[in-house]
């Protein structure tokens, strides 16, 4: 992301990049704290996720409503969490509005996109560290990303 954003006229580009990212983040959620053993088998011999995102949310979510870190990202980032599962229509949206503009990113959008993409990276690791049974570290990497979370917002 960091390599498309200092890249002339590819910053746009990025926003897929969190995307793909706000995604593997939700698998990974639901693997490391909702899905069985035959799942896991089941996406291994599936061509595509076998399981709608939507019901995957759900999961997580009732997985994780307890977790003070994941309710309060959650709370603090949502509105901007949803927008990048939804880039690709935003990004189409705002090409249709002024096609002369491009796909321009203002400075504020950059940093947006990369600190939800940071965010679900660090959460993604604490939960996965977590749920290997080292909680001192997912609460130290939890402790950092808040104040990164809030410095950022």
């Amino acid at each position: 992301m960091l390599h498309l954003i200092k890249s002339a006229g590819t910053a746009a580009s990025s926003w897929a990049l969190a995307r793909d990212i706000l995604k593997g983040t939700r698998y990974g959620l639901w693997i490391n704290s909702c899905a069985t053993e035959e799942q896991i088998l089941q996406i291994e011999q599936a061509d595509e996720f076998p399981f709608s995102i939507p019901e995957i949310i759900k999961e997580i979510e009732a997985a994780y409503c307890t977790d003070r870190f994941f309710e309060d990202l959650k709370n603090r980032w949502g509105t901007q969490l949803y927008k990048y599962s939804r880039s690709d229509i935003f990004q189409l949206g705002r090409w249709e509005i002024d096609a002369s503009s491009g796909l321009h990113l203002d400075d504020g959008e950059i940093r947006e996109a990369t600190t939800i993409a940071t965010l679900c990276i660090v959460l993604l690791a604490g939960k996965f560290l977590a749920g290997q049974g080292h909680s001192a570290d997912c609460e130290r990497i939890e402790t950092l990303a808040a104040d990164y979370a809030t410095r950022a917002s």
